[in-house]
């Protein structure tokens, strides 16, 4: 009964009209780089990710570095690369909230139907929902380097599994400066 719970509450929250998208593609767009994947039943599949995605982990390669984190309702835990991921995360009616450390930095992000918002590893994200009500955009700041004009889009797709899964997927997309 939890877990119905759980997936509707996603499904509510991912396929809210903010995220109306019927691609199945999770990317980030900024002026300097585009990152993109496609979202299926096992992962996240693109030039850059290469990334198993099951109830209880997310593992694989983004970015040329290996990915090994455990999920549970909660918690994000595990390694980036070299890099110790802890983080907590918690849910609400249409909003996700993950707190902790992203290969090794501090991080805090926000996922509401209207925006996303905090950072995750080096990148800070201001976003809203676009017109289209299909995209985030706004700026983001990833070191000294601050980008007007991103955009993010996230699948329908991302939001069939759990909070913490989506968010880790989300993080390791965000994180890419």
């Amino acid at each position: 009964m939890k877990t119905a719970r759980l997936l509707t509450a996603a499904a509510l929250l991912v396929g809210g009209p903010a995220l109306a998208k019927k691609s199945d593609t999770v990317s980030l767009e900024t002026p300097r780089t585009t990152v993109r994947a496609s979202v299926t039943a096992q992962g996240l599949q693109g030039p850059d990710l290469r990334l198993q995605l099951t109830d209880d982990a997310l593992r694989g390669q983004a970015f040329q570095r290996p990915v090994d984190l455990k999920l549970s309702d909660q918690r994000i835990q595990g390694t980036v690369g070299q890099q110790p991921v802890d983080l907590s995360v918690r849910e609400r009616p249409e909003v996700v909230e993950m707190s902790g450390n992203f290969a090794g930095q501090p991080s805090s992000l926000t996922l509401s139907p209207d925006e996303l918002a905090g950072s995750v590893g080096p990148c800070g994200y201001n976003l809203i929902v676009d017109r289209d009500r299909k995209h985030y955009r706004g700026t983001r700041a990833c070191g000294d380097q601050r980008e007007d004009n991103v955009k993010v889009a996230i699948p329908e797709a991302l939001g069939q599994g759990s909070a913490s899964g989506r968010m880790a997927a989300l993080s390791l997309i965000l994180a890419h400066p």
